[in-house]
């Protein structure tokens, strides 16, 4: 049996202190090899020295305690895979950080605006218009928000994809219509819809309508990116004379599993000046 160390001579050899040593023992993620029932000492064994170091690796990388436990948990091969979930999930909201900041930079300044108006990068966004016909739709409405908003639409298309096999199929892409806000303080409602083969087994018919429409490429999907879309499509609107006839919505492609989606941003217009106003400036992610 190898011979037991301290909590101080363990803390040494691992490049940890006693006071993360004892973190990650109230945690549950590094518990010592024996407590001395007189004096409460901790005692470790050098078979554990290699699990402290990923933890303290894992800790450099600001992995939160509640994944490191169940990363312990794993075997080797799953190891790897969490810690590659990690890394992209980081890489992603880096670059939406990073986004943002760009963003930002000019939303500051006189001439800029929060709401996406002006933003240097809004003039490539081209915009088209364009007749959609009526048709079925199956939906799912739910409060969210901003931080939960990908995965609101991410199930509730998943889900609604499913019922639609089983009501003859879907037959075309998943819209996300944004009948209010989404932000840090404000929970839309949006309205997930599938479009389905049926008219007799759908939630709602989706009416025709003639809309303005933008490409949005994969790497401006996310927010703040997308805002430039949505405001290409308004300040077309205002352009043409045309009123917005419905609130604004983002059609997805279906694509391969491992490309990120792209999307289209799209309004409903009418040339009736007395048409409805539109009811939100879109999400703010």
């Amino acid at each position: 049996m190898d011979e037991l160390m301290t909590i101080g001579e363990f803390a040494t050899v691992t490049w940890l202190s006693p006071k993360a040593l004892r973190l990650y023992d109230h945690n549950g993620l590094l518990s010592p090899d024996a407590v001395d029932p007189f004096n409460g000492y901790r005692k470790y064994s050098r078979s554990q020295i290699e699990d402290a170091r990923l933890i303290m690796m894992l800790r450099r990388i600001d992995m939160p305690l509640e994944q490191i436990r169940e990363l312990l948990e794993l075997s080797a091969a799953e190891r790897s895979a969490h810690v590659a979930l990690y890394r992209q999930t980081d890489e992603a909201q880096h670059a939406r950080r990073r986004s943002l900041g760009r963003f930002l930079e000019h939303a500051v300044t006189v001439e800029g605006s929060l709401e996406g108006a002006d933003q240097p990068d809004s003039s490539r966004f081209e915009v088209s218009l364009r007749t959609v016909a009526a048709r079925a739709v199956l939906t799912s409405t739910q409060h969210t928000s901003a931080r939960e908003l990908p995965e609101v639409i991410r199930s509730s298309a998943t889900r609604l994809f499913q019922l639609a096999d089983e009501r003859g199929g879907a037959v075309g892409e998943s819209v996300v219509i944004y009948h209010g806000q989404v932000g840090w303080e404000s929970d839309g409602p949006v309205e997930v819809c599938v479009p389905i083969r049926d008219p007799t087994r759908a939630h709602r018919m989706e009416p025709e309508h003639t809309q303005l429409f933008t490409r949005v490429l994969s790497e401006d999907v996310q927010f703040p990116g997308i805002l430039g879309a949505f405001d290409a499509v308004r300040s077309r609107a205002r352009k043409l004379d045309l009123t917005p006839a419905g609130p604004p919505r983002e059609i997805y492609m279906q694509e391969a599993p491992d490309s990120m989606p792209r999307c289209e941003v799209a309004l409903p217009v009418t040339a009736d000046d007395h048409g409805p106003a539109d009811p939100t400036e879109g999400p703010h992610r």
